[in-house]
């Protein structure tokens, strides 16, 4: 999950997550995204020639690394928040979104330290708390994931990736009444967002499971 304003891509993704996405792309809708990605590619290019014009912008250089993360990229990710903390050894927002693309690649350990220290440095980033959730989730230590995500929703009672990651916490355990209250809480802070689609879709699944539909 990414900081620094830009619209959170990295939600957690979970099996009930997955189960509710539907499949991307069919042939009615390839010309559209080959212009998009055309698009995409364009601005990527853009962005990455003024970091290089500019290379101790450190909020230009984490609009990149976002950028690279959010396209799947993590090579190029990795070293762009290196980067800017090389730069600035005490960037908050390169710490979180480091630690929470490490998680994704799966060095927990390094991922931990950075989390740990932009907490530190910050403690009322409730983003930083949020990613160390899934980090926790991740390796299984739901407690401590669904702690991380209390955190949070403390110091953000409006913060949707802790409302949503709380919500699949719960629904894994089966507390399916405090998942469905969890998403119903993105679904009033964020009705027009992805995420709100994707936990409109997880309740109705919730609900057929349970019989309600």
């Amino acid at each position: 999950m990414l900081t620094t304003g830009r619209a959170a891509a990295a939600v957690l993704i979970l099996t009930l997550l997955v189960a509710a996405v539907p499949a991307l792309g069919d042939e009615g809708g390839s010309v559209s995204g080959e212009s998009a990605a055309r698009d995409e590619l364009a601005a990527l290019e853009s962005l990455r020639g003024r970091a290089e014009q500019d290379p101790e912008n450190t909020e230009l250089l984490i609009e990149l690394g976002n950028m690279y993360y959010e396209l799947g990229m993590e090579n190029e990710a990795l070293a762009t928040y290196l980067n800017v903390v090389s730069i600035d050894s005490t960037h908050v927002g390169a710490l979180t979104n480091l630690g929470s693309l490490q998680t994704d690649m799966g060095d927990f350990e390094k991922a931990e330290a950075c989390l740990r220290k932009a907490l530190r440095l910050d403690r009322g980033n409730a983003m930083a708390y949020t990613n160390l959730g899934s980090l926790f989730y991740a390796r299984q230590k739901y407690n401590d994931a669904v702690d991380m995500y209390r955190k949070a929703l403390e110091v953000d009672p409006n913060s949707v990736e802790a409302h949503f990651n709380m919500a699949v916490a719960f629904a894994d355990a089966q507390i399916f009444d405090e998942a469905i209250r969890e998403w119903q809480k993105v679904i009033e802070l964020a009705p027009e967002s992805r995420v709100a689609t994707i936990s409109r879709d997880n309740i109705e699944m919730i609900e057929e499971f349970r019989g309600n539909r």
